[in-house]
């Protein structure tokens, strides 16, 4: 029983002690997170850590990029990228779900 105790306060310990790194998922109310999209919408860091501008065609939900749409983006030293992909799938509002678009 002490054992599984003291593995628990560890992990909250770790938990704690926790620094989001660059290309980790932002909270919505940490702007340095997200990079504005041509129009307006905000992209997680997450999916374009390297880029210095991008494109979203797909939902705006409450000015942050919700759902399924493509990504165009490009990074500092000029290489362009595409994907498409279902962006914040733990989102509500999301058209997709954690674990792969449906």
């Amino acid at each position: 029983m002490k054992s599984i105790l003291i593995s628990l306060l560890m992990l909250v310990v770790m938990g704690c002690s926790y620094q989001p790194q660059s290309g980790d998922w932002a909270s919505y109310d940490d702007p340095s997170g997200w990079l504005p999209s041509d129009n307006g919408c905000k992209v997680n860091r997450y999916y374009v850590p390297d880029a210095v501008s991008v494109e979203w065609k797909g939902p705006c939900i409450d000015g942050f990029a919700i759902g399924k749409g493509a990504l165009y983006w490009v990074e500092e030293d000029g290489v362009t990228g595409y994907k498409t992909q279902c962006l914040q799938p733990d989102h509500p509002r999301s058209d997709c779900f954690m674990g792969g678009v449906n």
